[in-house]
């Protein structure tokens, strides 16, 4: 984990901002949302079913605004608050959710919070949660740029982000777009909902966003998920 509480501030609030904003038809009153930063310097993000979500330092260092950054946590949100996780778990006949449970949670008690974000798929993580389908994504997408325009985000910046993520990808591609499939022409369709779309005031930071992303790249440099 990154523990830096300037940082761990910026995602916070605006993690707090966009689950105010979700729609009453999706809101899950008994999930417990929370938002860390995990000191990888790979771009990637992920939310688990019930609310905890991870964004890796390289997310943030990759954003130019806090839009962007939103736009991203919007879209893992609307994963969750979807149930995306829970149905991908479904499909699987041999998950045991207990048993994973188990692991994960004996693996934070032992102190060892890091290893077990950074090697999620040791676990099961990466096969029954966080791969989607092209369905899925178009949803995340749609409901996402909806939620940013209530909390006051521009939706498009979505886009941008996803973009930037993909520009940034090289040849391999970053662990993010492996994990959350393009579901066709999604660019042209975020813009096109954002386009319907009347933004709820304005969410700047007030310059936060650039002093964040300003003292991350003053920190030592992050390492790689292990492994690669």
């Amino acid at each position: 984990m990154l523990n830096d509480h300037a940082t761990e501030n910026l995602v916070e609030r605006i993690g707090a901002r966009l689950v105010a904003a979700v729609p009453p038809r999706f809101r899950q009153p008994a999930f417990r949302y929370s938002f860390d930063v995990v000191n990888r310097r790979d771009i990637n993000a992920f939310a688990l079913p019930g609310g905890p979500m991870f964004l890796n330092r390289g997310m943030l260092q990759a954003a130019r605004t806090d839009d962007e950054v939103a736009g991203v946590m919007a879209h893992e949100l609307s994963h969750v608050v979807l149930r995306h996780g829970t149905l991908q778990a479904a499909k699987a006949q041999e998950f045991q959710l207990g048993a994973l449970a188990g692991q994960v949670l004996g693996s934070i008690v032992g102190g060892r919070t890091g290893q077990v974000i950074a090697q999620g798929s040791q676990f099961g993580l990466g096969t029954y949660f966080l791969k989607y389908s092209r369905e899925y994504e178009r949803e995340a997408d749609l409901l996402g740029a909806q939620i940013m325009a209530r909390a006051g985000y521009d939706p498009r910046q979505m886009a941008n982000m996803f973009r930037t993520i993909q520009q940034r990808g090289g040849g391999s591609g970053p662990e993010w777009l492996s994990d959350h499939p393009d579901p066709g022409n999604r660019y042209t369709a975020i813009n096109r909902e954002a386009s319907m779309l009347r933004m709820n005031g304005s969410a700047d930071t007030g310059g936060q966003f650039d002093a964040v992303h300003a003292r991350l790249n003053r920190m030592s440099p992050a390492p790689p998920t292990r492994g690669n």
